[in-house]
C-alpha cells in the first residue's frame, strides 16, 4: 500500500511490534511520502484526540479545513464544506472533483493546505478516491496539500476491498500502535460463518418449519377417530343375529315414559291380548332400545319448605353485608421538597470564541456535565468557558480556559493549573480550530 515500509499487520503480541506515536508517524508521512493518510481506530475518542493534536500542531499560516462527517452528507455537501472552509467567497462547481477544484484554487493562492476529515467511514468511495488523487497531484505539482482522514475499521475494509484504486496513493495507519497497515491484513477480513442469516436462508428456514408444521397436523388428524377408516368400514357390514343366542339372553322390556303416552296407547299396552308370532319374531331379531323411566318429583314436605325459607334468608343477609363498603380514611401525604443540585449548572456560550483570535487550553470534554466535586472545586478557581461540538453524531461539551493572545502565554497558564485539572491532561488549541468545531456542530443541527 505504501512505499515507506513493507506490509505490517497488527499483532496481538505486543512485543512483536514496536509502538510509536501516531502523531509522529503522520508527520513523517506528510513530510516525506506526502500521501493521503487514513488513521483507523474503533475508538472515536482516540481518533478525536489525535485529530485535535494534529490541528493544534499545524502552523498558523496553514489553510485548514476540518469536517466532521456523518451518514447524512452526500458527495456535493462534502465538497462544498471542504472548499468553503479553505476559500471563502470563491466560486466553484460542487460537481467537479476535489482534485481539480482544490488544485486550481491552490495555484492562485500558493498557500499550504491541510484537510482533516473525521468519521471517514461515512465517505463514499468516489470522494475518498478524489482526496487521494488530490494529494498525488499536489505532490507532482510541488504544492503542499495534506490530507488526513480518521475513521473506523469499516473504512479500512472499504479500502481493502477496492485496493486497486488506492495502491501507492493512501497510507493506512493504526492509531493504537502507530504502524502502517496493509490491505491484506487480517483485521480487514470478515469472519465467514458457515450459516449466515441472509434473506435467502430465512426463506428456506421458514419453508422447512412450515413443512414440519403441516406434517405434524396431518399425523395428529390421522390418529383421530374421524380418520379411522377401519371402524367406518366395519360399521357398514350387517350384523349376523343368532336366534339361539338371542333366546338365551334375558328378555326384559322396559316401557317408555308413561307421561309421554296418551290414554289410548296406555290401554293398548296394558291390555292382555295375545301376540302374533310374526311380531314376536321381529321383536326377537330387532329388539327396541330400552328407555329408562323418568322419576317423577315427590311432593315437598313441611320440613323441606322451612329449610328452603331459611336458606333464602341467609343468602339475602350475606348479600346485604357484601354491599356495605368500609370507609377508608383518606391520608394526606405531603410531597417532600427535593433540594436542587446547582453545582453542575453550567452555561454554554458558543459565541464567546467568535471574534477572538489566539489560543485556549482545553481542560476536558464530556457528553454530560456530571463532574467530580474535586474537579468542580478546582475549576471554580480559574476562568473557564464551554462550547459545543459534534462527535460521533452526538453533541459534546468542551471546557476551555480563557483566550490567550499567543501560545507562550497559554503554555505558562497551562503549567500553573491545579493538580486536579492537570490530571486530565489538558492541551493547547487555537481558537480557529474551536470555531471550526462550533461551525460543524451548528451545521449538523
Amino acid at each position: 500500500m505504501s512505499a515507506l515500509t513493507q506490509n505490517i499487520d497488527i499483532s496481538n503480541d505486543i512485543t512483536s511490534v514496536t509502538k510509536i506515536s501516531a502523531q509522529a508517524r503522520i508527520d513523517y508521512i506528510l513530510r516525506f511520502s506526502k500521501q493521503a493518510i487514513l488513521v483507523i481506530d474503533e475508538s472515536v475518542e482516540q481518533n478525536a484526540t489525535i485529530s485535535n493534536q494534529l490541528l493544534a500542531s499545524l502552523p498558523e499560516q496553514h489553510n485548514v479545513a476540518y469536517v466532521a462527517l456523518s451518514s447524512q452528507f452526500n458527495n456535493i455537501q462534502i465538497r462544498c464544506r471542504v472548499i468553503e472552509q479553505l476559500y471563502t467567497g470563491e466560486l466553484f462547481d460542487p460537481e467537479i472533483s476535489l482534485a481539480v477544484s482544490v488544485i486550481n484554487l491552490a495555484k492562485k493562492s500558493q498557500q499550504s493546505i491541510s484537510i482533516v476529515l473525521d468519521s471517514a467511514q461515512h465517505l463514499s468511495l468516489q470522494v475518498m478516491h478524489e482526496l487521494t488523487q488530490l494529494a498525488l497531484i499536489a505532490k507532482k505539482a510541488n504544492l503542499v496539500v495534506n490530507v488526513v482522514m480518521f475513521g473506523s475499521l469499516q473504512s479500512g475494509r472499504n479500502v481493502a476491498v477496492n485496493k486497486s484504486l488506492f495502491d501507492n496513493k493512501l497510507s493506512l495507519l493504526s492509531s493504537q500502535s502507530g504502524q502502517l497497515l496493509s490491505t491484506t491484513s487480517a483485521i480487514f477480513k470478515k469472519n465467514r460463518t458457515t450459516w449466515a442469516l441472509t434473506k435467502r436462508n430465512k426463506w428456506l428456514l421458514g419453508a422447512v418449519l412450515f413443512c414440519l408444521a403441516i406434517s405434524a397436523v396431518v399425523i395428529n388428524l390421522l390418529q383421530l377417530d374421524s380418520f379411522n377408516f377401519t371402524q367406518s368400514i366395519s360399521a357398514l357390514k350387517p350384523e349376523k343375529v343368532s336366534l339361539t343366542e338371542t333366546l338365551e339372553q334375558p328378555q326384559t322390556m322396559v316401557l317408555d315414559a308413561l307421561d309421554a303416552l296418551d290414554d289410548t296407547t296406555l290401554k293398548t299396552v296394558t291390555s292382555k291380548e295375545s301376540a302374533i308370532p310374526e311380531d314376536i319374531y321381529s321383536l326377537l331379531v330387532n329388539p327396541k332400545t330400552s328407555v329408562m323411566k323418568k322419576e317423577l318429583p315427590l311432593p315437598a314436605t313441611p320440613l323441606d319448605i322451612i329449610y328452603a325459607i331459611t336458606i333464602e334468608q341467609t343468602d339475602s343477609a350475606a348479600e346485604n353485608v357484601s354491599l356495605v363498603k368500609p370507609k377508608i380514611d383518606k391520608i394526606e401525604v405531603k410531597a417532600t421538597e427535593v433540594e436542587l443540585n446547582l453545582v453542575n449548572n453550567f452555561l454554554v456560550d458558543n459565541n464567546f470564541y467568535a471574534a477572538k483570535a489566539g489560543y485556549v487550553i482545553q481542560l476536558s470534554a464530556f457528553s454530560d456535565l456530571t463532574l467530580p466535586p474535586k474537579y468542580l472545586a478546582a475549576l471554580a478557581t480559574i476562568e473557564y468557558h464551554i462550547y459545543q461540538r459534534q462527535l460521533n453524531d452526538k453533541p459534546l461539551m468542551v471546557i476551555t480556559s480563557k483566550v490567550y493572545t499567543d501560545k507562550a502565554s497559554a503554555q505558562v497558564a497551562l503549567s500553573s493549573l491545579p493538580e486536579s485539572l492537570l490530571s486530565r491532561q489538558p492541551w493547547i488549541k487555537p481558537t480557529s480550530v474551536v470555531n471550526n468545531e462550533i461551525n460543524a456542530f451548528q451545521l449538523s443541527q
